[in-house]
């Protein structure tokens, strides 16, 4: 095993970046930035609208609340904290939401610039890292706490770089501080933490067979720095949410179907899982260092566990890329770390590549890098965000039509953020993810009439109708989010000449447990507005009559 000392030899030619080649990398970034800030909505998920309404709920006083008729711990506490620090001072939703916008993007040049920083000390071409990162952190992590997580993931590898060369307080407390925040930034990172403080551990060990006593007592002293920000987080959770369980809209399942093999991974996540593969195979066989064995090793093991987590426990919604960003930050830095090795020219008088070669294949990789960046952003930054979004076209009318028919509440079976937070609507998303534990024991034990009734709930947000054969798939008795099913009539022939469904009631399930929890007849004649590729509502009662005969609504 060798050690690294970059301070006596420094970096070498091909392992500093060209004056030119950062300042490409720096305008990309402000390219993305500017179209990020200005209009953010197209580079949002819906589900990032979750912690901006609890985030203003929370600042304005309504406690940890995404509707106001139930709490929620449904969210990584420190993202969350940020956001409602956001609304503290600015309560306008607009404006609130182009400096969540600027957060977003202020985090993401912290990573870059840590993750150079890191890069540097190993050796390794940060513009290798950039070209993976800046597309991802601006263009697939979709405006959530993903940012955050990168930013601690990347503050955690720093300073366990330097506790590897100086072991000594500063560079312990600042290791274990910043993985206690890791976790509390996103919880799932706790595979990775965990894999990383065990090799540690490890590494201390050996350095106390040689004698070398104090690396194993200063990072054990540690230790009840977790209990104290981990305890506290949990005592949160039992005080105002009265159960121990983070986030307690868990998306677990026991539906065999969903945990298929890779059926819960997304594109983005087996690329990054295949460049984390091969990039450390190169450094297996080329450079088995400290840093590939206590750092890079142990990372991967903790993405494994993560896959094998979201494989075995939970469901399909978990395809969205944010789950994945430790997987993203490995591939970034270990495919830095092996282009190095790819690039290193064979010492003098060995059999190996020669020092023209070794600069051919690195001038070769900067042109690869910079051309792909470009279409990238020109795909996912430009194009992007000439998107039209939902508050700009469809919300408005929604707005008036809901408020004309006097609805203040209603269930919504998606696209519950972008509906809460552009109006003022009660939105009870049916998933269970922004509501509390109880909120499901009850819609399993009593029902969702018994709900409708004691929270005066107005109306359904459901899919678009009528609909087509792929509509009727994916909805029509059929388990959707684990959550409704629809059952439906034929309706009308489209202009294809293709049959047209609609939808005449819908059954609830309760999540934890899955068990159905009613029926609610959904006639069209009590539809009150729909919108093109997002969503009908319908007006609803706390009765439990049956469904009534359809009829033709207005608008057709």
């Amino acid at each position: 095993m060798t050690e690294l000392n970059p301070q006596a030899t420094g970096p070498r030619r091909h392992e500093r970046n060209p004056f030119w080649l950062n300042f490409f990398f720096a305008l990309l970034t402000a390219a993305y930035a500017f179209l990020f800030i200005r209009q953010p909505s197209p580079f949002f998920a819906d589900d990032s609208f979750f912690y901006l309404v609890v985030g203003r709920n929370f600042a304005l006083g309504y406690g940890s609340t995404f509707n106001r008729l139930m709490p929620t711990n449904g969210y990584h506490p420190i993202w969350m904290l940020l956001c409602a620090a956001v609304y503290r001072v600015i309560p306008n939703r607009v404006i609130g939401l182009h400096l969540i916008a600027a957060l977003i993007v202020a985090l993401n040049i912290v990573v870059l610039v840590v993750a150079a920083q890191l890069l540097r000390r190993l050796r390794a071409p940060a513009w290798v890292a950039w070209t993976i990162l800046i597309p991802f952190l601006f263009g697939l992590q979709l405006g959530t706490e993903s940012s955050l997580s990168a930013a601690v993931l990347a503050g955690t590898l720093l300073a366990l770089y330097k506790f590897f060369e100086h072991p000594d307080w500063s560079s312990g407390f600042a290791f274990n501080l910043l993985a206690a925040f890791a976790v509390l930034s996103r919880l799932d990172s706790i595979f990775v933490i965990a894999c990383l403080w065990i090799a540690i551990l490890v590494w201390c060990w050996q350095q106390r067979k040689r004698g070398e006593t104090a690396a194993l007592r200063i990072h054990l002293t540690w230790i009840p720095l977790y209990a104290v920000l981990w305890g506290a987080y949990l005592a949160s959770n039992l005080f105002w949410f009265h159960i121990l369980m983070p986030i307690s809209g868990l998306l677990k399942s026991t539906n065999s179907h969903d945990h298929v093999l890779g059926r819960n991974l997304p594109h983005t996540a087996l690329l990054s899982l295949a460049i984390c593969a091969v990039s450390l195979l190169i450094l297996w066989r080329r450079q088995r260092d400290r840093w590939f064995l206590f750092a890079e090793l142990p990372f991967f093991f903790g993405i494994l566990m993560h896959a094998a987590y979201i494989t075995l426990r939970m469901t399909r919604e978990t395809r969205w890329t944010w789950y994945y960003v430790s997987w993203a930050l490995l591939a970034a830095l270990t495919a830095s770390r092996a282009a190095a090795c790819v690039f290193r020219a064979a010492p003098a008088g060995s059999r190996g590549r020669t020092p023209s070669v070794a600069a051919t294949l690195h001038s070769l990789g900067i042109l690869v890098a910079v051309v792909f960046s470009a279409l990238l952003w020109y795909k996912m930054g430009w194009k992007h965000s000439r998107e039209q979004v939902a508050e700009e076209t469809t919300i408005p009318v929604m707005r008036e039509a809901l408020a004309a028919d006097q609805v203040h509440s209603l269930l919504a079976y998606d696209q519950p953020g972008g509906m809460a937070y552009f109006t003022d609507v009660a939105v009870v998303p049916l998933d269970g993810l922004m509501a509390d534990r109880q909120f499901q024991t009850d819609l399993a034990r009593h029902g969702i009439g018994a709900f409708i009734r004691k929270d005066h709930i107005d109306a359904f947000a459901g899919p678009t109708v009528p609909f087509d054969e792929w509509g009727r798939q994916t909805y029509c008795d059929h388990l959707f989010l684990e959550s409704t099913k629809y059952t439906c009539e034929p309706w009308t022939k489209g202009p294809d000449g293709e049959p047209q469904w609609m939808i005449t009631g819908v059954e609830v399930y309760s999540r934890l447990p899955l068990a159905p929890a009613g029926y609610i007849p959904l006639p069209p004649s009590h539809i009150l507005w729909t919108g093109k590729n997002y969503l009908t509502i319908w007006s609803i009662s706390g009765d439990d009559r049956a469904p009534t005969a359809p009829s033709r609504p207005a608008y057709e």
